[in-house]
């Protein structure tokens, strides 16, 4: 098996050169650089999964149980959170199988969640339909003498791999995370912050809060009252006009201060076009303090950004709209 300098040829061959159809590949490689943490004696005794680990004839067994629990978690989040399309098709098969396991009132589930015994015919689902019939085989002939396959469900891995992993985990992740930013902008055109979604770790807070001077001004523009019903603020909940799953960033033009209720209510809706059109008005009204924050305002370019929203991630779904 190939040392750290070969297997960092075979990397760099893969970000060069590798042609996608799908985001298969390099999740799957994601998911493959958690046996690094074998490495740490602090991260080893809780690696998730560590029951499809085995070291046997100077090699690393891996169980694709493993790499289905980290595989399906990327595309359950990526479908629930952002609705990026993860195809030229868009019919991608994982999504099929999260689709038919999700409740449309629920998180995505954890990695422990997912790796538990009730999960394990999902997994398997997962294991035939995605990773056996799109990646095994064909990411061999990108990085061949990465892994052999063993058996129905095993691949082996010179145990070099995982010190290699862990100690370039890092640094092959941001690679990773390019590669897919790279083809996922192609068949998402106009969805922001698409590079930072794709580094999207459930365990992060993401969401960024306003300044609190900008905060105190707005609740001066509204008179203490919630942007949407017109009630007295009971609280200061920050909501994103535009939701934040689909603009990934917290930006005064796009955001009003509404009441505990609104706020719950609305949850990740986007706002009617007729309400929306009032927080276009607002802007206008407040361009020259709007204008003085970090981010710069373009009414034309949010005006695009809310039809974009509607394309790309809103859908079918109800729009919100106060009474």
């Amino acid at each position: 098996m190939a040392r750290g300098g070969s297997y960092d040829a075979m990397f760099a061959k893969f970000f060069n050169s590798t042609s996608m159809s799908s985001t298969y590949k390099p999740v799957f490689l994601k998911a493959l650089l958690d046996v690094g943490d074998l490495e740490d004696e602090s991260k080893a005794g809780r690696i998730v999964g560590r029951q499809w680990l085995r070291r046997s004839d100077g090699r690393l067994f891996v169980d694709l149980n493993f790499i289905a629990v980290r595989f399906a978690k990327y595309y359950w989040d990526m479908e629930y959170r952002f609705k990026l399309r993860q195809s030229n098709s868009g019919n991608a098969a994982i999504l099929g199988a999260i689709r038919r396991m999700h409740s449309p009132d629920e998180k995505p589930p954890t990695t422990r969640i997912l790796a538990e015994d009730h999960m394990s015919e999902f997994r398997a689902s997962v294991i035939r339909t995605s990773i056996k019939k799109y990646v095994l085989d064909r990411l061999l002939t990108d990085m061949p003498r990465l892994y052999k396959k063993e058996g129905a469900n095993e691949i082996s891995l010179d145990p070099r791999i995982t010190r290699y992993a862990n100690q370039r985990k890092a640094l092959l992740t941001h690679g990773l995370n390019y590669v897919m930013a790279q083809y996922l902008e192609k068949i998402n055109r106009g969805t922001p912050n698409i590079a930072k979604k794709v580094g999207y770790n459930p365990n992060r807070i993401y969401r960024p809060p306003l300044c609190p001077r900008a905060v105190k001004e707005m609740r001066r523009w509204q008179e203490s009252c919630c942007f949407y019903c017109g009630r007295p603020l009971d609280s200061r909940h920050v909501d994103h006009v535009i939701p934040f799953n689909f603009v990934f960033s917290t930006d005064l033009y796009n955001c009003v201060l509404a009441c505990q209720r609104c706020n719950c209510k609305k949850s990740d809706m986007l706002l009617h076009r007729d309400r929306f059109d009032e927080v276009v008005e607002r802007n206008q009204h407040r361009s020259d303090y709007i204008r003085r924050q970090k981010v710069a305002y373009n009414e034309r370019s949010y005006l695009l950004l809310y039809d974009t929203c509607i394309s790309e991630y809103n859908g079918d779904k109800t729009f919100f709209k106060p009474a």
